[in-house]
């Protein structure tokens, strides 16, 4: 009886340790696409809704990417996980906004549009 709760024992730790495995490799894989999706999200959102509304896109970019997040992500991301990884997309974006014309003139056409 005492070999069973072991294996039952050995069995359960396997499955968590294996688990735990996929969500690290694929976390590791997706947050690149993430991050790119993320870069894309803050830069709508900035021509969206415009300056002085932070937190009201970082609200509108992780209420539009936490549902395309793969499944077994969800378990192990914080909304304070994703609030940091929207603030250094942001970082990013600002760098891409600074460095490509195009894009800044995208994000202003709407934003002065709407005033």
């Amino acid at each position: 009886m005492n070999s069973k709760i072991i294996i039952d024992v050995t069995i359960a730790i396997l499955v968590i340790i294996a688990a735990a495995a996929v969500a690290f490799f694929s976390y590791r894989g997706n947050k690149t696409v993430i991050m790119k999706m993320l870069v894309a999200m803050v830069t709508e959102a900035e021509k969206n809704l415009g300056a002085g509304t932070g937190s009201l896109k970082l609200a509108s970019v992780i209420s539009a990417i936490y549902p395309k997040l793969p499944a077994i992500l969800k378990a192990f991301i914080t909304e304070a996980t994703l609030s940091k990884w929207v603030e250094d997309a942001l970082t990013i974006a600002k760098e891409t906004w600074q460095k490509n014309v195009k894009i800044a003139e995208y994000i202003e056409s709407t934003s002065s549009e709407s005033e």
